[in-house]
């Protein structure tokens, strides 16, 4: 027996963003706010969705990357003002939009109740009447289509998880021409982030059939073009399929969550800075060896993708090689006490508990790859 659930509307379509009575019919009528960037080119997005829908209450662009405390209480003063009363807000960007963008709805502004739910795990808090529109603008996030959000408490380097059922967006709208300016290294940071979503819901104890098709699908996907895709940035057709991974991979996670990949992550983004796509991603060799034979199941899924399973591992660290990305833990940490001890307190991490794995095999499958 399993369940699986997810209850975002999807509209997959290069091109809508520029198709004004598209965009309308889709989205509705209604008074709303934009969460986005300040970029030129969100400021072009930003035109074409205010020339379809009407001028908003609120265009909040002053979004920093990884939504920090600081940052979010700035943008809860503003909303609280102007945007209490709207019936959709759209998140127009990558991960850090959409994360903010739930944290903002959910409270309405009310930036210390939402701190207090975040922080002390509170067990009920009011759903949010407030509409989320997801428009991803890279294709790694996922967060379109997962009811959390991930948020920094950079003074205190801590990071938390906020999750409630009502920050599923009720619409998700891919439009792949809007990663057309990507450059090469946010492709691969978000790409492989998405990457990581995939096989993060493969080796957890909450897999289940659906999100495993899902998983399969978005890595079998980006193992093929996202190689190709960085050799042609301006290629649609190839940003499309990165973009339907991306989609599949968000379709996985969102049932599972992640496991000790993103755990191992969130401290070496915090102390290191490290860019989240590479911090939860450079692991993935490892972490695949050290799955290996643990569960028929498990091992099932990834022989469907590597039939030389037993040389999965170098494949997949071949693969890093081809997008010129480290997968030596040195490259970004340096200090092998401090690793050891970011592995170890991972597996003791929420995410970390999701893992089907143990710490034992991983340091033997990072010393059997030389790592």
């Amino acid at each position: 027996m399993f369940n699986y659930y997810n209850p975002s509307k999807i509209i997959f379509e290069t091109g809508i963003l520029k198709n004004k009575n598209k965009l309308k019919e889709v989205i509705g009528d209604g008074d709303y706010c934009i969460f986005t960037y300040s970029d030129k080119v969100f400021q072009e997005y930003t035109n074409q969705i205010v020339d379809a829908l009407g001028k908003p209450k609120l265009i909040i662009n002053n979004i920093l990357p990884n939504p920090d405390y600081k940052n979010l209480k700035e943008i809860s003063k503003s909303f609280s003002l102007k945007c209490s009363k709207i019936k959709f807000a759209i998140a127009l960007g990558g991960g850090s939009v959409i994360d903010t963008a739930k944290f903002i709805v959910l409270g309405k502004g009310n930036f210390d109740k939402t701190i207090e739910y975040v922080e002390k795990k509170v067990s009920s808090f009011p759903s949010t009447d407030i509409d989320l529109i997801s428009i991803p603008t890279t294709a790694g996030t996922g967060s379109e289509l997962t009811c959390w959000a991930t948020i920094w408490d950079e003074e205190n380097q801590r990071k938390h998880s906020l999750i409630h059922q009502s920050l599923f967006s009720k619409l998700s709208i891919f439009d792949s021409e809007l990663t057309l300016s990507l450059p090469k290294k946010i492709t691969i940071e978000t790409s492989l982030d998405a990457m990581s979503h995939s096989f993060e819901s493969i080796w957890n104890i909450n897999s289940n059939p659906v999100s495993n098709i899902h998983a399969r699908n978005s890595i079998n996907i980006i193992l093929k073009n996202l190689p190709l895709l960085v050799k042609d940035l301006k290629n649609i057709k190839l940003r499309e399929e990165i973009m339907k991974a991306s989609m599949s991979a968000g379709l996985a996670f969102s049932n599972t969550k992640t496991a000790i990949s993103h755990s191992i992550s969130y401290p070496i983004t915090l102390k290191y800075k490290v860019p989240h796509g590479i911090a939860c991603s450079f692991t993935l060799p490892i972490i695949l060896k050290s799955v290996q034979g643990l569960d028929k199941t498990c091992d099932n899924n990834f022989k469907s993708l590597f039939p030389d399973f037993e040389n999965a591992p170098n494949h997949l660290k071949n693969f890093f090689k081809e997008l010129e990305v480290s997968t030596n833990f040195k490259d970004y940490i340096g200090n092998a006490n401090d690793w050891d001890l970011i592995v170890k307190d991972a597996f003791g991490g929420e995410r970390g508990k999701n893992f089907i794995g143990n710490y034992k095999k991983v340091l033997e499958a990072q010393e059997s790859l030389g790592n």
